[in-house]
């Protein structure tokens, strides 16, 4: 196929509506096959209708995605019913954690939540039922809810084979949906390693501002496993140093942080969204941030849990104490993000996919670029110096997410 010319794909590309600018950039195989990736910066006012408008189809996609990938693992869980850690894969390695690990992770997640005191449970995303077969028999209610209609099966009939779970109920429902429950009904709820998957930080704020309504007076919310938004650069840099192929260079590694850190689909929240959280629910009294304790390096060293304490009597008028709590609004003006946008990621991520397919219709007999990454006004200026001053890496195309 003959390449046409770079000015011709640019124009293309800038001529769409959502495009503010392109820029190509030439990657090399590990056989020293050339080819090219195209970059676009997103025009923000476009940015932020497309995520308007697909707001909701994207929601209900993320969760029925997550929905196929849960069902799948557990119906391929050869362990029957017994709660298992299937699923639970080391970003440094795509290999299983190794049990040792996740069993001290557990227990000390446990452990944190027996502390608390409660009697009545709410768990909002009980998977497999790891926190269930320990707490549920200490409890005098426990309710698990969960998205996936295999896990909720597998732990009905999990639970009446033991006889100290007979009590524990199990509803199919995804995180939000709390609307049959009782208000002040429960000592505790519980999100433990659930809130990545959440498609945006409002998400999670409805699940909180409905959760508190569910606890009762001094009862709390704990939210364990957060992934810390002020340790992304550090774990992808991990993660990417880790897989690197030898000979690869400091600008190449660079990049593949910065695309994998752009194209984050995981919600990421910095503790301070929490710290400031009574702002916005003044139900919620007080916050304490745990560092994560264990010998997992890569659930420990990156994450963090939240017990919220829950005052419905709390009072949202400023305090010598709340004088510490940042303003959110103030943090989001002056660019400095409380949590990954995981929905802007999944539109770019569909924006570059309809782009690479309009350059096909538009030159079918072309040799075009291999992918077209779509990237927010502030990622793209921040990318295209390393693309223009550094060579690329023979593997350096694996830095993006490039569909197939």
């Amino acid at each position: 196929m003959p390449a046409l010319p770079m000015n011709e794909i640019l124009r293309a590309l800038i001529a769409h509506p959502d495009v503010a600018d392109a820029v190509l950039s030439l990657e090399r195989s590990h056989d020293g096959r050339q080819f090219e990736i195209a970059f676009v910066a997103i025009d923000p006012d476009r940015l932020s209708a497309g995520k308007s408008s697909h707001l909701q189809a994207e929601t209900d996609r993320r969760v029925a995605q997550w929905r196929r990938a849960f069902d799948q693992a557990y119906r391929h869980d050869a362990d029957g019913l017994v709660p298992s850690f299937v699923g639970w894969t080391s970003n440094f390695t795509n290999k299983p954690i190794p049990e040792p690990e996740m069993v001290d992770w557990l227990d000390r997640t446990i452990q944190r939540i027996r502390a608390l005191g409660a009697r009545r449970v709410l768990e909002i995303g009980c998977g497999v039922g790891l926190l269930v077969e320990k707490l549920a028999p200490g409890c005098d209610v426990y309710c698990g809810t969960d998205l996936s209609p295999v896990a909720v099966h597998r732990l009905r009939a999990f639970a009446q084979s033991r006889p100290e779970l007979r009590h524990v109920e199990f509803l199919e429902r995804e995180a939000a949906d709390l609307g049959s429950l009782s208000p002040h009904s429960f000592d505790a709820v519980v999100l433990n390693s659930v809130v990545q998957y959440f498609p945006s930080i409002e998400y999670l704020q409805t699940v909180l501002e409905r959760a508190v309504n569910l606890v009762a007076p001094g009862g709390h919310i704990f939210v364990g496993d957060v992934r810390n938004l002020e340790l992304l650069r550090a774990f992808h840099r991990e993660v990417q140093a880790a897989k690197a192929a030898p000979g690869a260079t400091d600008a190449s590694l660079e990049r593949k942080i910065f695309l994998a850190i752009a194209q984050e689909r995981e919600l990421v929240i910095d503790p301070n969204y929490f710290q400031g959280i009574s702002e916005a629910i003044p139900q919620i009294g007080a916050a304490k941030i745990l560092l994560k304790q264990g010998s997992s390096y890569e659930l420990t060293r990156y994450r963090y849990d939240v017990v919220l304490r829950v005052d419905h009597k709390a009072v949202s008028a400023c305090t010598d104490s709340n004088r510490l709590v940042p303003d959110m609004k103030h943090w989001a003006s002056e660019g400095r993000p409380l949590a990954t946008d995981p929905m802007a990621a999944a539109f770019l991520q569909h924006l570059g996919v309809a782009l690479g397919n309009a350059l096909r219709a538009q030159f079918p007999d072309a040799q075009l670029p291999a992918a077209v990454i779509a990237l927010n006004r502030r990622d793209f200026a921040e990318i295209v110096p390393a693309l223009l001053g550094a060579p690329a890496d023979p593997d350096s195309h694996e830095a993006a997410e490039v569909p197939v």
